[in-house]
Protein backbone atom coordinates (compact mmCIF):
# COMPACT_ATOMS: atom_id res chain seq x y z
CA UNK A 1 0.00 0.00 0.00
CA UNK A 2 1.67 3.20 -1.23
CA UNK A 3 0.58 6.82 -1.12
CA UNK A 4 -0.46 8.20 -4.50
CA UNK A 5 -1.83 11.68 -3.80
CA UNK A 6 -3.28 14.04 -1.20
CA UNK A 7 -6.35 16.28 -1.08
CA UNK A 8 -6.60 19.25 1.30
CA UNK A 9 -9.58 21.33 2.41
CA UNK A 10 -9.49 24.61 4.37
CA UNK A 11 -12.50 25.23 6.65
CA UNK A 12 -13.72 27.54 9.41
CA UNK A 13 -16.04 26.16 12.10
CA UNK A 14 -17.50 29.06 14.12
CA UNK A 15 -17.81 29.14 17.87
CA UNK A 16 -21.23 29.52 19.46
CA UNK A 17 -19.83 32.81 20.76
CA UNK A 18 -16.29 34.19 21.22
CA UNK A 19 -14.46 32.43 24.08
CA UNK A 20 -12.14 34.19 26.54
CA UNK A 21 -9.00 33.11 28.35
CA UNK A 22 -5.79 34.66 29.65
CA UNK A 23 -4.68 34.63 26.01
CA UNK A 24 -7.43 37.10 25.17
CA UNK A 25 -10.28 36.15 22.87
CA UNK A 26 -10.00 33.26 20.45
CA UNK A 27 -10.57 33.78 16.75
CA UNK A 28 -14.36 33.61 16.10
CA UNK A 29 -14.01 30.35 14.17
CA UNK A 30 -11.66 27.41 14.37
CA UNK A 31 -9.51 27.44 11.23
CA UNK A 32 -8.48 23.91 10.25
CA UNK A 33 -7.16 22.07 7.25
CA UNK A 34 -8.40 18.53 6.64
CA UNK A 35 -6.68 16.07 4.34
CA UNK A 36 -7.36 12.83 2.54
CA UNK A 37 -4.27 10.72 1.82
CA UNK A 38 -4.99 8.29 -1.04
CA UNK A 39 -3.22 5.01 -1.80
CA UNK A 40 -2.77 2.62 -4.72
CA UNK A 41 -5.13 0.04 -3.16
CA UNK A 42 -8.14 2.36 -3.08
CA UNK A 43 -8.00 3.16 0.63
CA UNK A 44 -7.62 6.69 1.96
CA UNK A 45 -6.86 8.07 5.40
CA UNK A 46 -7.90 11.39 6.88
CA UNK A 47 -5.99 13.91 8.97
CA UNK A 48 -6.36 17.37 10.49
CA UNK A 49 -4.08 20.33 11.09
CA UNK A 50 -4.62 23.84 12.35
CA UNK A 51 -3.19 27.33 12.60
CA UNK A 52 -2.92 29.89 15.37
CA UNK A 53 -6.02 30.78 17.36
CA UNK A 54 -4.44 34.00 18.64
CA UNK A 55 -2.74 35.48 15.55
CA UNK A 56 -4.09 36.60 12.19
CA UNK A 57 -3.20 34.10 9.47
CA UNK A 58 -3.04 34.15 5.69
CA UNK A 59 -6.03 32.40 4.18
CA UNK A 60 -5.25 28.98 2.66
CA UNK A 61 -1.52 29.23 3.41
CA UNK A 62 -1.62 25.85 5.12
CA UNK A 63 -3.69 24.33 2.32
CA UNK A 64 -1.05 25.40 -0.21
CA UNK A 65 1.67 23.96 2.01
CA UNK A 66 -0.06 20.58 1.94
CA UNK A 67 -0.57 20.68 -1.82
CA UNK A 68 2.81 22.08 -2.87
CA UNK A 69 5.23 20.77 -0.24
CA UNK A 70 3.74 17.88 1.74
CA UNK A 71 2.12 15.97 -1.13
CA UNK A 72 5.32 15.57 -3.21
CA UNK A 73 7.32 14.47 -0.16
CA UNK A 74 4.96 11.67 0.82
CA UNK A 75 4.23 10.39 -2.69
CA UNK A 76 5.22 6.72 -3.01
CA UNK A 77 5.69 6.21 0.72
CA UNK A 78 3.98 3.45 2.71
CA UNK A 79 1.64 4.58 5.52
CA UNK A 80 3.27 1.90 7.67
CA UNK A 81 6.47 3.96 7.52
CA UNK A 82 4.83 6.87 9.30
CA UNK A 83 7.92 7.61 11.39
CA UNK A 84 10.03 7.99 8.25
CA UNK A 85 7.36 10.23 6.74
CA UNK A 86 7.28 12.47 9.82
CA UNK A 87 11.07 12.78 9.74
CA UNK A 88 10.85 13.90 6.13
CA UNK A 89 8.20 16.50 6.97
CA UNK A 90 9.79 17.73 10.19
CA UNK A 91 8.12 18.74 13.44
CA UNK A 92 5.00 20.50 12.19
CA UNK A 93 1.22 20.56 12.31
CA UNK A 94 1.25 19.20 8.77
CA UNK A 95 3.33 16.15 9.68
CA UNK A 96 0.92 15.35 12.52
CA UNK A 97 -2.04 15.47 10.10
CA UNK A 98 -0.28 13.03 7.79
CA UNK A 99 0.55 10.75 10.73
CA UNK A 100 -3.15 10.64 11.66
CA UNK A 101 -3.98 9.70 8.07
CA UNK A 102 -1.37 6.92 8.19
CA UNK A 103 -2.90 5.44 11.35
CA UNK A 104 -6.33 5.69 9.75
CA UNK A 105 -5.00 3.79 6.73
CA UNK A 106 -3.27 1.14 8.85
CA UNK A 107 -6.47 0.53 10.77
CA UNK A 108 -8.52 0.28 7.59
CA UNK A 109 -6.01 -2.13 6.07
CA UNK A 110 -6.17 -4.32 9.17
CA UNK A 111 -9.93 -3.91 9.55
CA UNK A 112 -9.69 -2.73 13.19
CA UNK A 113 -10.03 0.57 15.09
CA UNK A 114 -6.83 2.48 15.82
CA UNK A 115 -7.10 1.82 19.55
CA UNK A 116 -6.73 -1.92 18.85
CA UNK A 117 -3.55 -1.23 16.84
CA UNK A 118 -2.24 0.58 19.93
CA UNK A 119 -2.86 -2.44 22.14
CA UNK A 120 -6.27 -1.60 23.52
CA UNK A 121 -7.92 -4.75 24.84
CA UNK A 122 -11.54 -5.55 24.03
CA UNK A 123 -14.13 -3.04 22.92
CA UNK A 124 -14.10 0.47 24.40
CA UNK A 125 -17.25 2.41 23.58
CA UNK A 126 -16.86 5.73 25.41
CA UNK A 127 -14.26 7.94 27.07
CA UNK A 128 -15.18 10.02 30.17
CA UNK A 129 -15.22 13.71 29.26
CA UNK A 130 -15.33 16.91 31.29
CA UNK A 131 -17.52 19.93 30.67
CA UNK A 132 -15.27 22.75 29.47
CA UNK A 133 -16.59 26.07 30.76
CA UNK A 134 -15.53 29.35 29.13
CA UNK A 135 -16.50 32.92 29.77
CA UNK A 136 -17.87 34.19 26.45
CA UNK A 137 -18.47 37.41 24.60
CA UNK A 138 -21.64 38.18 22.71
CA UNK A 139 -22.26 36.54 19.34
CA UNK A 140 -23.15 38.55 16.21
CA UNK A 141 -26.73 38.87 17.43
CA UNK A 142 -25.78 39.99 20.92
CA UNK A 143 -26.58 36.64 22.54
CA UNK A 144 -24.81 33.74 24.30
CA UNK A 145 -22.59 35.89 26.53
CA UNK A 146 -21.26 34.12 29.65
CA UNK A 147 -20.13 36.35 32.51
CA UNK A 148 -19.47 36.25 36.23
CA UNK A 149 -23.17 36.87 36.76
CA UNK A 150 -24.59 33.96 34.74
CA UNK A 151 -21.74 31.45 34.92
CA UNK A 152 -23.59 29.13 37.31
CA UNK A 153 -26.58 28.84 34.99
CA UNK A 154 -24.27 28.07 32.08
CA UNK A 155 -22.48 25.28 33.97
CA UNK A 156 -25.77 23.73 35.05
CA UNK A 157 -27.03 23.83 31.45
CA UNK A 158 -23.93 21.96 30.25
CA UNK A 159 -24.40 19.29 32.91
CA UNK A 160 -28.07 18.88 32.10
CA UNK A 161 -27.48 18.60 28.35
CA UNK A 162 -24.50 16.24 28.33
CA UNK A 163 -24.59 14.48 31.70
CA UNK A 164 -21.11 15.68 32.66
CA UNK A 165 -19.71 14.43 35.96
CA UNK A 166 -16.68 16.71 35.80
CA UNK A 167 -16.55 20.47 35.17
CA UNK A 168 -13.47 22.46 34.13
CA UNK A 169 -13.62 26.26 34.42
CA UNK A 170 -11.33 28.36 32.25
CA UNK A 171 -10.14 31.33 34.33
CA UNK A 172 -7.70 34.18 33.73
CA UNK A 173 -10.34 36.53 32.35
CA UNK A 174 -11.41 38.60 35.39
CA UNK A 175 -9.80 39.59 38.65
CA UNK A 176 -8.68 36.36 40.40
CA UNK A 177 -10.71 37.09 43.53
CA UNK A 178 -13.87 37.62 41.46
CA UNK A 179 -13.20 34.36 39.65
CA UNK A 180 -12.63 32.54 42.95
CA UNK A 181 -16.04 33.73 44.12
CA UNK A 182 -17.57 32.43 40.86
CA UNK A 183 -15.90 29.05 41.35
CA UNK A 184 -17.34 28.90 44.86
CA UNK A 185 -20.84 29.60 43.54
CA UNK A 186 -20.44 26.87 40.91
CA UNK A 187 -19.29 24.38 43.55
CA UNK A 188 -22.33 25.21 45.70
CA UNK A 189 -24.64 24.74 42.72
CA UNK A 190 -23.26 21.43 41.40
CA UNK A 191 -22.80 19.81 44.81
CA UNK A 192 -19.96 17.64 46.12
CA UNK A 193 -20.31 14.66 43.79
CA UNK A 194 -19.40 16.42 40.53
CA UNK A 195 -15.67 16.98 40.14
CA UNK A 196 -14.50 20.55 39.61
CA UNK A 197 -11.20 21.78 38.16
CA UNK A 198 -9.93 25.21 37.08
CA UNK A 199 -7.39 26.47 34.55
CA UNK A 200 -6.00 30.05 34.64
CA UNK A 201 -3.64 29.36 31.70
CA UNK A 202 -0.55 30.22 33.71
CA UNK A 203 -1.48 33.88 34.23
CA UNK A 204 -0.92 33.85 38.01
CA UNK A 205 2.35 34.86 39.63
CA UNK A 206 3.61 32.54 42.36
CA UNK A 207 2.35 34.80 45.20
CA UNK A 208 -1.08 35.13 43.58
CA UNK A 209 -1.22 31.39 42.90
CA UNK A 210 -0.44 30.60 46.55
CA UNK A 211 -3.17 32.96 47.71
CA UNK A 212 -5.67 31.60 45.18
CA UNK A 213 -5.04 27.99 46.14
CA UNK A 214 -5.57 28.88 49.80
CA UNK A 215 -8.92 30.45 48.89
CA UNK A 216 -9.92 27.58 46.60
CA UNK A 217 -8.79 24.74 48.88
CA UNK A 218 -12.16 24.38 50.72
CA UNK A 219 -13.90 23.84 47.35
CA UNK A 220 -12.47 20.33 46.92
CA UNK A 221 -10.98 20.92 43.46
CA UNK A 222 -9.89 17.93 41.41
CA UNK A 223 -6.86 19.99 40.37
CA UNK A 224 -5.68 23.42 39.22
CA UNK A 225 -4.23 23.23 35.72
CA UNK A 226 -1.24 25.37 34.76
CA UNK A 227 -1.44 27.87 37.63
CA UNK A 228 1.99 29.21 36.56
CA UNK A 229 3.52 29.69 33.11
CA UNK A 230 6.32 27.16 33.48
CA UNK A 231 6.79 26.13 29.84
CA UNK A 232 7.79 28.78 27.28
CA UNK A 233 5.56 29.08 24.22
CA UNK A 234 6.32 26.80 21.27
CA UNK A 235 8.80 24.48 23.00
CA UNK A 236 9.97 21.83 20.48
CA UNK A 237 8.94 18.24 21.04
CA UNK A 238 12.50 17.08 20.31
CA UNK A 239 14.74 16.09 23.21
CA UNK A 240 17.97 16.65 21.27
CA UNK A 241 20.92 18.45 22.83
CA UNK A 242 20.58 22.20 22.87
CA UNK A 243 16.80 22.25 23.08
CA UNK A 244 15.78 24.48 26.02
CA UNK A 245 14.75 22.95 29.33
CA UNK A 246 12.09 24.32 31.67
CA UNK A 247 11.93 25.61 35.22
CA UNK A 248 9.72 23.52 37.50
CA UNK A 249 10.79 25.19 40.75
CA UNK A 250 7.71 27.43 40.88
CA UNK A 251 5.30 24.55 40.34
CA UNK A 252 7.11 22.42 42.89
CA UNK A 253 7.00 25.22 45.47
CA UNK A 254 3.32 25.80 44.83
CA UNK A 255 2.54 22.11 45.16
CA UNK A 256 4.35 21.95 48.49
CA UNK A 257 2.40 24.97 49.77
CA UNK A 258 -1.10 23.62 49.17
CA UNK A 259 -3.22 20.49 49.35
CA UNK A 260 -4.88 21.39 46.03
CA UNK A 261 -3.56 19.02 43.33
CA UNK A 262 -1.61 20.58 40.45
CA UNK A 263 -1.91 19.61 36.77
CA UNK A 264 0.96 20.39 34.40
CA UNK A 265 0.02 21.22 30.83
CA UNK A 266 2.85 21.43 28.34
CA UNK A 267 5.02 18.55 29.60
CA UNK A 268 4.76 16.89 26.20
CA UNK A 269 8.45 16.06 25.91
CA UNK A 270 9.55 12.89 27.68
CA UNK A 271 12.36 14.74 29.46
CA UNK A 272 9.78 17.23 30.77
CA UNK A 273 7.75 14.35 32.18
CA UNK A 274 10.82 13.02 33.94
CA UNK A 275 11.57 16.47 35.32
CA UNK A 276 8.02 16.90 36.64
CA UNK A 277 8.24 13.52 38.37
CA UNK A 278 11.75 14.08 39.72
CA UNK A 279 10.96 17.54 41.10
CA UNK A 280 7.47 16.46 42.28
CA UNK A 281 6.09 19.50 40.48
CA UNK A 282 2.61 18.18 39.64
CA UNK A 283 0.07 15.52 40.52
CA UNK A 284 -1.37 15.20 36.98
CA UNK A 285 0.05 15.69 33.48
CA UNK A 286 -2.04 16.45 30.40
CA UNK A 287 -1.42 15.46 26.80
CA UNK A 288 -3.00 15.98 23.39
CA UNK A 289 -2.37 15.06 19.77
CA UNK A 290 -0.86 18.38 18.73
CA UNK A 291 1.41 18.84 21.72
CA UNK A 292 2.67 15.26 21.83
CA UNK A 293 3.35 15.15 18.06
CA UNK A 294 0.70 12.74 16.86
CA UNK A 295 -0.99 9.50 17.82
CA UNK A 296 2.21 7.59 18.51
CA UNK A 297 3.64 10.53 20.46
CA UNK A 298 0.56 10.76 22.69
CA UNK A 299 0.56 6.98 23.15
CA UNK A 300 4.21 7.12 24.27
CA UNK A 301 3.46 10.14 26.50
CA UNK A 302 0.79 8.25 28.45
CA UNK A 303 2.95 5.12 28.63
CA UNK A 304 5.89 7.00 30.13
CA UNK A 305 3.64 8.95 32.52
CA UNK A 306 2.24 5.64 33.77
CA UNK A 307 5.73 4.20 34.24
CA UNK A 308 6.74 7.31 36.21
CA UNK A 309 3.65 7.04 38.41
CA UNK A 310 2.10 10.26 37.14
CA UNK A 311 -1.67 10.46 36.75
CA UNK A 312 -2.57 11.67 33.25
CA UNK A 313 -5.50 12.80 31.18
CA UNK A 314 -6.45 14.26 27.80
CA UNK A 315 -5.84 17.95 27.19
CA UNK A 316 -7.95 19.94 24.74
CA UNK A 317 -6.70 22.70 22.46
CA UNK A 318 -7.71 23.57 18.94
CA UNK A 319 -8.86 20.18 17.66
CA UNK A 320 -11.99 19.40 15.68
CA UNK A 321 -13.51 15.99 14.97
CA UNK A 322 -10.57 14.15 13.40
CA UNK A 323 -8.03 15.02 16.08
CA UNK A 324 -10.70 14.59 18.75
CA UNK A 325 -11.40 11.07 17.49
CA UNK A 326 -7.66 10.36 17.44
CA UNK A 327 -7.42 11.46 21.09
CA UNK A 328 -10.24 9.09 22.00
CA UNK A 329 -8.51 6.16 20.32
CA UNK A 330 -5.28 6.78 22.23
CA UNK A 331 -7.17 7.08 25.52
CA UNK A 332 -9.02 3.84 24.77
CA UNK A 333 -5.67 2.03 24.64
CA UNK A 334 -4.81 3.26 28.16
CA UNK A 335 -7.22 1.91 30.79
CA UNK A 336 -5.09 3.57 33.48
CA UNK A 337 -6.50 6.94 32.37
CA UNK A 338 -9.31 7.37 34.87
CA UNK A 339 -9.45 11.19 34.89
CA UNK A 340 -12.07 12.64 32.53
CA UNK A 341 -10.50 14.24 29.47
CA UNK A 342 -10.98 17.81 28.32
CA UNK A 343 -12.95 18.58 25.15
CA UNK A 344 -13.60 22.08 23.83
CA UNK A 345 -15.78 20.36 21.23
CA UNK A 346 -19.23 21.49 22.53
CA UNK A 347 -18.21 25.15 22.11
CA UNK A 348 -18.49 24.95 18.33
CA UNK A 349 -21.73 26.04 16.70
CA UNK A 350 -24.32 23.45 15.74
CA UNK A 351 -26.10 20.44 17.17
CA UNK A 352 -25.07 16.81 16.71
CA UNK A 353 -25.88 17.01 12.98
CA UNK A 354 -23.72 20.04 12.23
CA UNK A 355 -20.76 22.00 13.54
CA UNK A 356 -18.08 19.66 12.17
CA UNK A 357 -17.03 18.27 8.80
CA UNK A 358 -17.26 14.57 9.60
CA UNK A 359 -20.00 12.29 8.36
CA UNK A 360 -23.05 11.61 10.56
CA UNK A 361 -22.56 14.84 12.49
CA UNK A 362 -20.50 15.70 15.53
CA UNK A 363 -18.99 13.10 17.83
CA UNK A 364 -21.61 12.33 20.45
CA UNK A 365 -21.33 13.17 24.16
CA UNK A 366 -23.80 11.24 26.31
CA UNK A 367 -23.93 10.54 30.04
CA UNK A 368 -20.69 12.42 30.59
CA UNK A 369 -18.64 10.48 28.03
CA UNK A 370 -17.72 10.93 24.39
CA UNK A 371 -18.63 7.94 22.25
CA UNK A 372 -15.69 6.25 20.56
CA UNK A 373 -16.04 5.54 16.81
CA UNK A 374 -15.87 1.77 16.25
CA UNK A 375 -15.16 1.48 12.51
CA UNK A 376 -11.76 0.54 11.08
CA UNK A 377 -9.05 3.16 11.45
CA UNK A 378 -10.29 6.33 13.10
CA UNK A 379 -13.85 5.16 12.41
CA UNK A 380 -14.97 8.45 10.84
CA UNK A 381 -14.92 10.08 7.43
CA UNK A 382 -15.08 13.59 6.01
CA UNK A 383 -18.37 14.87 4.64
CA UNK A 384 -17.92 16.62 1.28
CA UNK A 385 -21.09 18.69 1.69
CA UNK A 386 -19.91 20.02 5.05
CA UNK A 387 -16.42 20.71 3.73
CA UNK A 388 -18.12 22.92 1.16
CA UNK A 389 -20.51 24.42 3.71
CA UNK A 390 -17.70 25.51 6.04
CA UNK A 391 -15.07 26.31 3.40
CA UNK A 392 -12.85 29.22 4.36
CA UNK A 393 -13.71 31.50 1.48
CA UNK A 394 -12.14 34.93 1.05
CA UNK A 395 -15.35 36.71 2.04
CA UNK A 396 -15.88 34.48 5.08
CA UNK A 397 -12.33 35.01 6.24
CA UNK A 398 -12.75 38.77 5.87
CA UNK A 399 -15.97 38.68 7.92
CA UNK A 400 -14.33 36.69 10.73
CA UNK A 401 -11.34 39.04 10.79
CA UNK A 402 -13.68 42.02 11.08
CA UNK A 403 -15.72 40.39 13.88
CA UNK A 404 -12.50 39.54 15.73
CA UNK A 405 -11.40 43.18 15.63
CA UNK A 406 -14.83 44.24 16.88
CA UNK A 407 -14.69 41.76 19.79
CA UNK A 408 -11.24 42.92 20.87
CA UNK A 409 -12.36 46.55 20.80
CA UNK A 410 -15.68 45.91 22.57
CA UNK A 411 -14.08 43.94 25.40
CA UNK A 412 -10.86 45.98 25.47
CA UNK A 413 -8.55 43.02 24.91
CA UNK A 414 -4.95 44.19 25.41
CA UNK A 415 -2.13 43.07 23.09
CA UNK A 416 -0.39 39.79 23.84
CA UNK A 417 3.08 39.61 25.31
CA UNK A 418 5.96 37.42 24.20
CA UNK A 419 4.43 34.50 26.14
CA UNK A 420 1.11 35.08 24.26
CA UNK A 421 -0.68 36.08 27.48
CA UNK A 422 -2.75 39.26 27.52
CA UNK A 423 -3.48 39.10 31.26
CA UNK A 424 -1.11 38.46 34.17
CA UNK A 425 -1.85 38.69 37.86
Amino acid sequence: MLITHLEAYSVAIPFIAPIFSAYGVSYPARLRTFIRVHTDVGLFGIGEAGVSATHAVERNAQLRLFEQTVAPRIHGESPFDYRRIMQKLGNSAESIAVELACWDLMGKAAGVPVYRLLGGEGERTAIPTAAYFFFRGKDRDGNCEVTLDNCVDHVLALIQRYGFRTVKMKLGVYDPLDEAEAVARVRAAIGPKIRLRVDPNGCWSLPVAKRMLKILEPLDLEFVEEPLKWVPSRVPVSTQAGVPSVDTTGLAALRRSSAVPIAADGAYRIDFLRQVEREQAADVVLGDIQGANGIRGLHDFFTVAHVLGLAASLHSGTELGVQQAAKLHVAAAHPELTIAGDAIYPEYVGDVLSGDVIEDGKLVIADGSMLLPQGPGLGIDLDDAKLAQYELTESRHREYDEFWREIKAAYQIPPAGADLLVRKF
